[in-house]
């Protein structure tokens, strides 16, 4: 059975569950598993994606960050300085200029590398809360949480510029993501009114 195949089956005995409550689910320990497996995987992502926005410049210690962290809650004016001359805080003028410049590979890679950055979040929450507890909305205001905190630590620790686009950005990949999952679900969702049986014999022939 190709993976097509399987997740199309899959989203098939969850149909089948919710229209029968009473069911007994013989897969409930490979549904566990996979729950985890994909808990597992979103930590990964979440600690790749730390990693490379705060810490892409590698080679400073804990000893470095608390420094930095240190100055800045002591000197409060460094932070409102950097906000004032190193960050961009005018909507869409990064954009407009990375648009402008796309072949350019630093302009390309920053455009793209904010949206495809946070794909994975948008695709993987809905997958591990489920979609009547992850919503579009709800994926949005995560996206633009993270996005924020990133931009933030990235001020106070001095290690970074804050970006209002890269926010922009990185919301808007969460919501692709969410979207990417989205037309996933309708594609491998099974025809109203089939069941697994039929859904998995009309895949067989």
């Amino acid at each position: 059975m190709n993976p097509y195949e399987t997740v199309r089956n899959e989203w098939s005995d969850i149909h089948h569950r919710q229209a029968d409550p009473q069911t007994h689910d013989s897969n409930q320990p490979i549904r566990m598993t996979v729950k985890l497996g994909l808990i597992l995987l979103f930590l990964v992502y979440l600690y790749v994606l730390v990693k490379v926005i705060l810490f892409k410049f590698g080679g400073s210690g804990p000893e470095f960050y608390l420094r930095q962290l240190t100055e800045s809650v002591t000197n409060p004016e460094r932070i409102a300085q950097r906000l004032r001359l190193m960050s961009n805080l005018t909507p869409f003028h990064e954009i407009s200029n990375n648009i402008q410049s796309l072949r350019s590979p630093t302009s390309f890679i920053n455009f793209f590398g904010n949206i495809v950055a946070f794909m994975p979040l948008g695709f993987l929450l809905p997958l591990i809360c489920g979609f009547r507890s992850m919503r579009l909305l709800k994926v949005l205001l995560i996206s633009f949480g993270v996005s924020l905190a990133l931009e933030t630590a990235q001020l106070v620790l001095a290690i970074g510029t804050f970006d209002v686009d890269d926010m922009i950005m990185n919301t808007a990949g969460g919501v692709l993501g969410y979207a990417l999952l989205w037309i996933m679900r309708l594609i491998f969702a099974p025809k109203p009114g089939r069941k697994p049986d039929e859904a998995q014999s009309g895949t067989a022939s």
